[in-house]
């Protein structure tokens, strides 16, 4: 029997200040730029201690600068929605267990980077995830079948 561990990044009282260190995905066309891009986006909507200083601790995307169409936070997840043409993209950003749960990927790539963010969490890195997905209408809850997937490495300064 496999033991379920949350993979949620809480935020301690006296350390709120986050260092990003790193990011990483399965998908290989996904990279730094791409996830720091995403998580930033998602994180405009962010109301928790912890996700408002990682989106401290991202570099800057231009695009993230216009207002969103939505934003929200339920479940440590934030997400953020633009107008996309006819279209909306929304990006998430939170809780690994949550993203992943609702990814588009293969159970083993699913695995895998659960496998990564324990790893790094046993390290003592907090560990965020990160996705994207095109729709037809504006989400107010968390999607499924999320794409463009990563992880976000980070500590407490």
């Amino acid at each position: 029997m496999a033991l379920k561990k949350s993979h949620t990044a809480a935020s301690r009282e006296t350390d709120t200040k986050i260092i990003t260190d790193n990011t990483w995905s399965v998908d290989p066309l996904i990279g730094q730029s791409d996830i720091f891009a995403c998580a930033q986006h998602a994180l405009l909507g962010a109301t928790t201690t912890s996700l408002q200083s990682l989106r401290q601790s991202i570099p800057q995307v231009p695009a993230a600068a216009h207002k969103p169409v939505s934003t929200g936070t339920k479940s440590g997840i934030a997400w953020a929605t633009w107008h996309h043409g006819k279209d909306f993209y929304t990006y998430w950003c939170g809780d690994v267990t949550a993203v992943l749960h609702n990814a588009s990927l293969t159970d083993t790539e699913r695995e895998t980077m659960h496998l990564r963010a324990r790893k790094a969490e046993a390290q003592g890195a907090l560990v965020f995830a990160t996705g994207a997905k095109l729709t037809h209408k504006a989400p107010h809850t968390l999607e499924s079948d999320i794409e463009h997937i990563g992880l976000v490495f980070a500590r407490y300064a």
